[in-house]
């Protein structure tokens, strides 16, 4: 299947003027935490955002303009809106994965109409019209696109077994792909809702959160199968999943109370639980010091995470209105969230954070 798109600098002067009028100036410090740096514009309003995804060696922001069916592509370095991609209903998570020239996005309302059980050959596996398009980072041409379920959404990369898992939230499950070949390879049961997934590249392991179980679970991506099961202590419907970098920790966001917890991933032991803003859903980093948790109520909770002890929170901030997704560009430290509805269109804005 190919995908449609235009590129916005081809586009009509009207769009590209629309652009330019959407642009918004520095308003000023932000909780003493922020200057935004600009309001940019992503087309026509829509009823919701999700995932975003940066390459960093291009500079190509990945959204998922879940409301619209579309999957943007932002120019982050001249800060403009290049494509938008069409055919991708209800697309939720996305992921970049520069070392394969590929990204990966969930695609909920696919409509594929074929269950993962008579892809793989299998029984008992969850059926469901949601797939996985896989498409080409340079071209933005679509490559394949496969069944993934019920309800598509976070996705991983294990660059050690060259594969991608993808969470199938509504259908209680992982579907893993073959990173070379963009083939099937198996269906993981997690016995429960899953959220958002990660790799570790430090225990090597994959992790998702068992939302209806507030459990954590961790697969063997060698052996695809469920090796632990930890109960997350405190927890209610833990969904976000963010991996420290450079430790085996790991900070999961419970959206129905409103906590972070910070989990030894060698033991599975709850060694952190801090307050978030209302109804957390993404996480995302600097890659060095600072975590930030996005939340539906459009509140940014912000960490110090140097500490080897554990996290400081510096503060919540309200960054707009359902603003729950967060990227972060960790050479510049940049933040990007994407609004679905700023005076009548979306809009992506750009927060600096202040020393």
């Amino acid at each position: 299947m190919r995908t449609s798109f235009f590129p916005l600098c081809l586009a009509s002067s009207l769009a590209v003027a629309a652009l330019t009028a959407a642009q918004a100036q520095p308003s000023g410090a932000m909780g003493g935490l922020f200057v935004k740096v600009a309001d940019f514009a992503l087309g026509e309003k829509t009823s919701r955002f999700d995932y975003e995804s940066l390459d960093p060696t291009t500079g190509r922001l990945f959204i998922s303009k879940m409301g619209s069916g579309k999957l943007l592509v932002f120019d982050t370095a001249n800060r403009i809106l290049t494509a938008e991609l069409n055919g991708f209903p209800k697309t939720t998570g996305v992921l970049a994965v520069p070392a394969l020239h590929k990204v990966y996005a969930s695609v909920p309302g696919a409509g594929l109409g074929a269950s993962l059980s008579v892809a793989l050959g299998m029984t008992g596996i969850s059926k469901g019209s949601g797939a996985v398009a896989v498409l080409d980072s340079r071209s933005l041409k679509e490559i394949a696109r496969l069944p993934a379920g019920v309800f598509p959404d976070g996705i991983a990369f294990d660059p050690d077994d060259r594969r991608i898992f993808v969470s199938d939230e509504l259908g209680g499950g992982l579907t893993v792909i073959g990173a070379d070949d963009d083939k099937l390879i198996a269906r993981i049961d997690t016995k429960g809702e899953v959220g958002n997934v990660q790799y570790d590249p430090i225990t090597k392991k994959i992790y998702v959160p068992v939302q209806s179980r507030n459990a954590l679970a961790v697969i063997d991506p060698a052996n695809l199968r469920v090796i632990a099961r930890h109960p997350l202590a405190g927890a209610k419907h833990p969904h976000g999943l963010r991996i420290a970098h450079g430790a085996a920790i790991g900070y999961v966001a419970c959206d129905e109370n409103d906590r972070l917890l910070v989990v030894d991933l060698a033991s599975g032991r709850v060694t952190g639980d801090l307050p978030l803003g209302h109804d957390p859903d993404v996480l995302a980093d600097d890659g060095a010091a600072r975590l930030y948790v996005a939340s539906e109520s459009g509140m940014l909770s912000v960490f110090d995470v140097s500490d080897p002890a554990g996290p400081r929170k510096l503060g919540d901030v309200f960054v707009g209105a359902n603003a729950h997704s967060v990227a972060v560009d960790p050479a510049t430290h940049l933040l990007f969230l994407p609004l679905r509805d700023l005076d009548g269109n979306a809009a992506l804005r750009i927060l600096a954070p202040l020393p």
